[in-house]
C-alpha cells in the first residue's frame, strides 16, 4: 500500500504536463477580441489594430500614429462527462460522471504600438498564451485523475519592426513568460477498496475520498522569441508569416499530501516538472475585394511532436517520473470576412477547425478534441480616435470516448470516459489612436 500510494503521488503530479502536452486546447487562440469575432482568420496579415503585436510584430509598420489597446475576453466552458473509473484486476468500479468540469476564466490583454518614423515601429503587450482550469469536487470519484489543474502563462512582449520598401516589412520580437501551476488529486471512489485493503493488513487508518493524493504548486520564469514577415502586394491585398518560439518552464515548488506516515504521507517535498511550450507557424492572407467589404483567411501550424518526453526530479538529483509520449502536429484552419457598414461600424464573422493534439489519448484534467469555431463580431468607432471590438464565439468539440490508465507498481486503475464540451466565448477592447 505504501508502495501504491507513494507512486501514484509521483504519478499524478505529473498529470498537469501531460495534460498540457496532449492538448491543443491548452495553448490560448484568445488574444484580441477583434481576431475573435472573425475566428480569428487572417491574424497575421490584418493590421486593425494594435493586438497585432500578439500575432505578427512585423504589421507595427502599418501604424502611423501611436496607438493603444486593453481588454479581454471570458471563457464560459461547458464540458460533461460519463463514465467509470475502478481496478479491473479485482472487478472493482464505481460511477465517474460529472457536469460543467472546467472553471469560467477572464483573460486579459493590452498592447501599445509606437511609429518612430517611417519605417521603423516599437511595440509591446501583455496576454494570456497558455492555460487551463479544471475542477472537481472535493469528493467526485475520479479524483484521482481529475481534481483541481490550474496552470496560467502570462506573456510579455516587447517588439520592433522595420519596412523594407513599399512591399516587404519585418518584425522581431522577444518574450518573456510567467509561468504559475496548481494541481491536486484526491483519493475519490478509490477510499473503499483501499480501506478495505487496510482492514485486510490489520491497520487502524481510514482513508477518506476528499484526502489529498497530491497537492502540487510551483511557478517559473521562461524566454523565447517571435518573428514574422508580411508581403503587400498593394493595399488591398497582403500576406503575413510569422512564428513563435518554444519556450522551456521548469516548475520549481512543492509536493505534499495529507495522507498519514507510512502510507505515502508527506510533508513539503522540493522537486521540478520541466515541460517546454510548442513553437508554432502561421500563414495569413487579407483582401480588400470592394471598398467596404474584405475576406481573410489563416493556416497554423503548432509543433506538438517536439514535446516527446517528461521527467520530473526531486531537489536532490533523484528522478522520479520518466514518461515517452508520442504527440502529434496540430493544424488549425480559419476563413473569414469584414463588412464595413459605415464609417462608424464595421461587422466581421469567421469559422475555423481547430485539431487536437492527443489522437487517441486523452485526460478528464483536460479533455482535448477536434474543435470548430463559429465567431460574429463588431467594431463600433465613437470617434476616429477611439473605438471598441466587441465579439462572441461559439467553439464545439468533438464528442470523445477514450480510456484513461494510471498504471501504479503494477496496479492498473482505469477510467472510462465519453466526453462532450463546448465553448462560450465573449470579448471586449478598448482601442485609441493618440
Amino acid at each position: 500500500m505504501n508502495k501504491f500510494l507513494t507512486k501514484t503521488l509521483f504519478a499524478s503530479a505529473l498529470t498537469l504536463c501531460a495534460g498540457a502536452a496532449n492538448a491543443a486546447a491548452f495553448q490560448l487562440q484568445e488574444v484580441t477580441t477583434s481576431g475573435l469575432g472573425r475566428a480569428y482568420a487572417g491574424e497575421a496579415a490584418i493590421a486593425d489594430n494594435a493586438g497585432v503585436v500578439a500575432t505578427n510584430p512585423a504589421l507595427m509598420t502599418q501604424f502611423k500614429r501611436p496607438e493603444i489597446s486593453m481588454g479581454g475576453i471570458w471563457v464560459n466552458p461547458g464540458v460533461n462527462i460519463e463514465g467509470e473509473i475502478g481496478v479491473p484486476a479485482v472487478g472493482y468500479r464505481v460511477d465517474a460522471g460529472y457536469s460543467d468540469a472546467i472553471s469560467s476564466k477572464f483573460l486579459p490583454n493590452a498592447y501599445w504600438i509606437y511609429p518612430i518614423d517611417e519605417k521603423f515601429s516599437v511595440g509591446g503587450g501583455a496576454n494570456v498564451n497558455y492555460g487551463l482550469a479544471t475542477e472537481y469536487n472535493a469528493d467526485y470519484n475520479a479524483g484521482l485523475m481529475g481534481g483541481t489543474t490550474d496552470l496560467t502563462t502570462i506573456n510579455l512582449n516587447l517588439s520592433g519592426a522595420y519596412r523594407l520598401d513599399e512591399h516587404w516589412s519585418f518584425g522581431l520580437g522577444l518574450d518573456v513568460v510567467y509561468a504559475e501551476a496548481k494541481l491536486s488529486r484526491r483519493v475519490g471512489g478509490l477510499a473503499p477498496l483501499l480501506n478495505a485493503r487496510l482492514k485486510m493488513a490489520g491497520r487502524s487508518e481510514t482513508i477518506l475520498p476528499t484526502d489529498f493524493v497530491t497537492d502540487l504548486k510551483g511557478d517559473d520564469w521562461g524566454i523565447g522569441y517571435n518573428a514574422g514577415a508580411t508581403y503587400q502586394i498593394n493595399p488591398n491585398h497582403r500576406f503575413g508569416l510569422a512564428y513563435h518560439s518554444k519556450v522551456k518552464i521548469k516548475f520549481d515548488g512543492t509536493i505534499e499530501n495529507d495522507l498519514p506516515v507510512g502510507l505515502g504521507g508527506l510533508t513539503k517535498h522540493d522537486g521540478s516538472v520541466e515541460l517546454n511550450l510548442p513553437d508554432y507557424w502561421e500563414f495569413s492572407g487579407y483582401h480588400q475585394l470592394t471598398s467596404n467589404w474584405a475576406i481573410h483567411y489563416s493556416y497554423k501550424l503548432t509543433k506538438w511532436s517536439r514535446v516527446q518526453r517528461l521527467q520530473a526530479y526531486t531537489d536532490s538529483g533523484v528522478q522520479v517520473f520518466d514518461k515517452t509520449e508520442h504527440f502529434g502536429d496540430t493544424s488549425r484552419v480559419a476563413f473569414g470576412t469584414t463588412y464595413d457598414v459605415n464609417d462608424k461600424l464595421t461587422l466581421r464573422a469567421g469559422i475555423a477547425h481547430d485539431e487536437g493534439a492527443a489522437g487517441r489519448k486523452s485526460s478528464i484534467s483536460i479533455p482535448d478534441t477536434h474543435r470548430m469555431w463559429y465567431s460574429l463580431g463588431a467594431t463600433y468607432r465613437f470617434t476616429p480616435d477611439l473605438s471598441v471590438d466587441l465579439a462572441y464565439a461559439y467553439v464545439h468539440g468533438k464528442t470523445r470516448t477514450f480510456t484513461e490508465v494510471e498504471n501504479v507498481r503494477g496496479i492498473s486503475v482505469e477510467g472510462r470516459y465519453k466526453v462532450r464540451s463546448q465553448v462560450n466565448l465573449y470579448g471586449l477592447n478598448l482601442n485609441y489612436r493618440f
